[in-house]
């Protein structure tokens, strides 16, 4: 259930009706499984100096890039998948 205060007046949103809340539990904890193969994916290959060394710049800073924001999106699963 979710309350919101608005300039002097309540409004309740029974959020639990809305959605089935098994099936976002089993949809988020999927999601988190799959960013975090991704993320690993990605730190592996940021660990291979072989890698590092013939890759182009541009390119190694834009696999940086996708793991933080890989990183973020799965703290955001977590936070999630624990209010729920």
């Amino acid at each position: 259930m979710k309350v919101l205060p608005l300039a002097g007046t309540t409004v309740v949103i029974p959020l639990a009706s809305m959605f089935d809340l098994e099936a976002e539990k089993k949809r988020i904890c999927k999601e988190i499984e799959k960013t975090s193969a991704e993320a690993s994916r990605l730190e592996t290959r940021l660990k291979d100096e072989s890698f590092l060394s013939k890759a182009p710049k541009a390119v190694v800073e834009k696999e940086r890039e996708k793991l933080y924001t890989l990183n973020d999106k799965l703290e955001k699963l977590q936070q999630q998948s624990t209010r729920l």
